[in-house]
């Protein structure tokens, strides 16, 4: 589709694996470009990047699947959420899981498949209309790619799990993403990535198939984004509602133009911000908690350390209290993030926030200077 997500490119990797081209920061990169130049070409020319995508999610490395299982055990035997280790780490388990599961399932093949390389890419129409409704086009591409690979295990390997990597990259005028998919299952099966102009060819085509979901996924996001209160309703149900929706950032010169200001409206509109930001802190710990509390829990079976009945039944009715309470936060941060946007622009159109905050700076420089005289 012209003005949505497209399936772009396939290709096929073969010899050896190398995830770096996964990771638009990585050194492979720089030694291809200059790595302040890649930066300095980082969202240029993608709207509102500075607001929905922060520097600590750049370059990120994921894993899907029944890659995603395997890279969370540690050598103890502990479990550890991915998004918890560094990427150099998680590319290292990444690359160790996916070495490790060819050579438990060889190929016959005088130069056997290591990955299938796709590329996944958003045009600008969709990628601006989403800023424009307060979400995060990286989400979105987040949740397409999962949709759609979930949809390619279901149809051509039900029964079994397929494993994948990928990687968001912002450093040209689409934001796309690339993604290698492991040509094995998790039990051994082939996985095929083909077409044909054929209708009679053997090949089952799983490249037309991409491109038909990719088309469903589009025409779902066309009627959420038409309707601002099917929008609100969508985003309100999903579990990644918080991270799902972004807010406007307010710039140092901002803060200080709110502050010296001092009117009800600057007062809420900070106070506003400043929930957001406590809320998403207390989220993050609520997550690592619950974290903890699961590989405390896998440890002490493991030890066969086994509770008595009535105390097992107060952790699970516990853990469901705050498996509950972590959703409310969620609800909350949404909510929050909703009002504080719809804020932020009545504020900005009727005071001229940027325009405002660099006068108000200024005159503070201005003052400043003249006690220094």
């Amino acid at each position: 589709m012209k003005n949505g997500q497209i399936f772009a490119h396939k290709s096929t990797a073969r010899g050896r694996l190398d995830l770096e081209y996964l990771d638009e920061l990585s050194n492979r990169k720089a030694s291809l470009r200059k790595r302040s130049e890649i930066e300095q070409q980082i969202g240029k020319k993608l709207r509102g990047f500075t607001d929905y995508a922060s520097r600590g999610s750049l370059g990120q490395v994921h894993a899907g699947g029944f890659l995603h299982n395997d890279i969370r055990r540690n050598a103890d035997g502990t479990s550890i959420a991915p998004a918890n280790l560094s990427n150099d780490e998680r590319k290292r388990r990444i690359t160790e899981a996916w070495q490790h599961h060819l050579t438990k399932y060889p190929s016959q093949a005088k130069s056997p498949v290591i990955a299938h390389r796709l590329t996944f890419s958003m045009s600008t129409e969709q990628h601006n209309a989403l800023v424009a409704a307060g979400l995060n086009p990286d989400q979105v591409l987040h949740s397409t790619i999962k949709n759609v690979m979930r949809k390619f295990g279901e149809a051509f390997h039900p029964g079994d799990s397929i494993g994948y990597a990928y990687g968001l990259h912002h450093d040209t005028a689409h934001l796309h993403a690339h993604i290698a998919l492991c040509p094995r299952t998790a039990s051994g099966a082939y996985v095929g990535c083909s077409t044909s102009r054929n209708p009679h060819s053997k090949h089952k085509r799983q490249m037309d198939s991409i491109r038909g979901w990719f088309e469903n996924e589009n025409n779902r996001w066309t009627q959420i984004l038409g309707s601002p209160e099917q929008l609100t309703e969508t985003i309100s149900k999903r579990l990644d509602s918080d991270r799902m929706t972004f807010v406007p950032r307010l710039t140092p010169n901002q803060i200080a133009a709110l502050q010296s200001t001092q009117t009800a409206e600057a007062i809420r509109l900070q106070q506003s911000y400043q929930s957001i930001r406590n809320l998403e802190a207390a989220i993050v710990a609520k997550r690592q908690f619950l974290n903890a509390e699961r590989n405390s829990i896998f440890v002490s079976r493991l030890l066969g350390m086994r509770k008595p009945k009535l105390p097992r039944t107060v952790e699970k009715l516990a853990k469901a209290v705050d498996r509950r309470s972590l959703r409310e936060m969620q609800n909350l941060l949404f909510k929050i993030k909703r009002e504080y946007r719809s804020a932020h622009k009545r504020y900005s159109q009727t005071h001229g926030f940027t325009s405002y905050a660099n006068r108000s700076t200024q005159s503070h420089a201005h003052r400043d200077q003249g006690h220094k005289l």
